[in-house]
């Protein structure tokens, strides 16, 4: 895009009205740091059923209701009412298989409508795909091929919506993702051309660093656990991410380990059966086995801290959050082997083949009776978290922006 032309990004910012998860997170810090140090972009956000400008201001909004970076580390949550009932008529409304179709309908033709989409100079999908077909350039974030290589992981209808994706990939000038694996994966399963796909990963927020027992304490005390005495997995619960197996390792530790250390699962309800082992039951009885749901940032990084060690058996990862989150807190990780997990930790932690339940059942037994294993390599797991670095996934997209060919179709 030739210097001294105005730069302007359109983006849809409806998934940073909440709550986020794995894609709302990394929007919300990969475009603050972008906005940061390039004021000269100008951004257009689509929520709901209007565009409107956005900037720095609105995610420093969100980062004041959600507490989503260091600054706002002691900050509570706070929604107001009417927010609170707004959100919760959106997610009825969407268990309702009509008002969705109805719904998405209205938000297509109110996406086309009025000026904005003219003035663009492209729009970047954080969400894989634009919600519409458009003449402008795209930039599509392709964060994994999960849904390629795992189809029964996913829901049908999110099937049908990505068979656009190939398409809308051969014809963009760049490819946006998140790790050196998915950009292998993105150039063997679509063959499309390796210099164009730009990695721009992710990063653990600051808020994920080690403060102390003290402090990890008095936040887990809810939970009726005590620091170095629980192992944790984190993650939306999601057949993806092979809890079934992680479970059923865990239940063929004595009945002694498991009193001693419970098996913490922090992450909101997904998709799909997760099939669970049939001792679960059992375990969640005696309380070896919890499940917490959905928490705050602030507890997150107190359950990372003082975890025995973070479990991530997914199948498959475009990159993995959690275990960067866990790194950066000290904790030790063990994860699949094979994945895009291999990338984020290179030699810090074990890997272990994702399926295997004894292997698994192994790595759990040493781990529960070698409680000093791994402590002398805190500060190389924070280290090497610290390679990962929001600025430096910024400026990468910020280059990419600039590369951008100018619109040579107007809309009609």
């Amino acid at each position: 895009m030739p210097s001294g032309r105005a730069v302007r990004i359109g983006l849809e910012t409806d998934f940073l009205n909440g709550p986020m998860t794995g894609v709302g997170n990394y929007c919300f810090h990969l475009l603050t740091a972008l906005m940061a140090s390039h004021p000269d972009f100008q951004f257009s956000g689509f929520s709901q059923l209007t565009w409107e400008p956005f900037g720095l201001e609105h995610l420093r909004q969100v980062d004041r209701a959600y507490g989503k970076t260091d600054l706002y580390l002691a900050a509570p949550t706070t929604r107001s009412k009417t927010r609170q009932v707004q959100q919760s008529l959106r997610a009825a409304a969407a268990r309702i298989d009509l008002a969705r179709r109805i719904y998405r309908h209205m938000r297509m033709a109110r996406f086309r409508q009025g000026d904005t989409l003219k003035n663009l100079s492209l729009f970047h999908a954080f969400k894989y795909l634009p919600p519409v077909d458009l003449a402008i350039p795209i930039l599509p974030v392709v964060y994994d091929l999960s849904f390629v290589r795992f189809p029964e992981t996913h829901p049908k209808q999110r099937l049908q919506e990505l068979e656009r994706l190939p398409a809308v990939v051969s014809r963009a000038p760049f490819v946006h993702t998140i790790s050196e694996f998915s950009k292998a994966e993105i150039a063997t399963v679509y063959g499309y051309p390796r210099e164009r796909i730009v990695v721009a990963p992710p990063a653990a927020s600051a808020i994920f660093r080690p403060l102390g027992q003290e402090i990890t304490q008095k936040d887990i005390a809810s939970f009726d656990v005590v620091p170095g005495y629980y192992f944790l997995a984190v993650g939306t619960l999601e057949p993806r991410k092979n809890l079934r197996t992680l479970i059923t390792a865990y239940s063929g530790l004595s009945s002694r380990i498991r009193r001693r250390i419970p098996l913490i699962i922090a992450g909101g309800a997904g998709w799909g059966d997760l099939k669970l082992p049939s001792s679960a039951d059992r375990m969640m009885s005696d309380g070896s086995l919890r499940f917490l749901g959905t928490v705050s940032n602030p507890i997150l990084r107190s359950l990372y801290e003082g975890a025995r060690a973070l479990l991530f058996p997914s199948i498959y990862e475009g990159f993995g959050m959690p275990a960067v989150e866990a790194l950066a807190c000290g904790t030790e990780v063990v994860h699949s082997s094979g994945t895009s997990m291999d990338e984020i930790t290179e030699g810090t932690s074990r890997n272990v083949p994702p399926m295997d339940v004894t292997a698994w059942t192994i790595a759990l037994q040493d781990i529960s009776e070698n409680p000093m294993h791994g402590a002398g390599d805190r500060e190389l797991r924070i280290a090497r978290s610290r390679r990962f670095n929001w600025q430096h996934s910024a400026e990468a997209i910020g280059q990419l922006y600039r590369n951008f060919p100018e619109p040579a179709i107007s809309l009609r």
